[in-house]
C-alpha cells in the first residue's frame, strides 16, 4: 500500500503547486520568476508538471524512505524500482489530471 499512497502524494503536490502557480494564483509570480531567470531549471521544479514528478517525487520518495531508514530500513534494488514507478506512474497521473482540470477551467470561462 506504501507504493500507491506514494504515488497518490507526490501526483497530488505536484498538481498542487502547479495550480497555485497558475495565471491568476498567489504563486503566479514565482512561475513568472523561474520562467524568466531559470527555464531550464525551472521546467522540473515549477514550470511542467509532467517534469515536477521527477524533482519532488524523489524528495517525497526519498525522504520518506530516509524517516524509515531511521527505523532500519535499507535500500534495496526493489525500492530503487519502487522510486522509479513512483516517478513515472506520478508524470502520468499528473499529466491525465492536468489536462482535465484545463479542460475544466476553459469550460467555465
Amino acid at each position: 500500500m506504501l507504493y500507491f499512497e506514494m504515488i497518490l502524494t507526490v501526483s497530488l503536490f505536484c498538481l498542487g503547486l502547479r495550480a497555485i502557480t497558475a495565471d491568476g494564483m498567489i504563486g503566479f509570480f514565482a512561475r513568472v520568476y523561474t520562467q524568466r531567470k531559470f527555464p531550464n531549471f525551472g521546467k522540473p521544479v515549477i514550470l511542467c508538471v509532467t517534469c515536477m514528478s521527477s524533482f519532488w517525487g524523489t524528495i517525497i520518495f526519498w525522504g520518506n524512505c530516509y524517516l524509515c531508514y531511521l527505523s532500519n530500513y535499507e535500500v534495496t534494488l526493489l525500492l530503487m524500482c519502487m522510486w522509479l514507478g513512483v516517478i513515472f506512474s506520478s508524470a502520468f497521473i499528473n499529466s491525465v489530471l492536468w489536462v482535465y482540470y484545463e479542460s475544466i477551467n476553459t469550460c467555465n470561462k
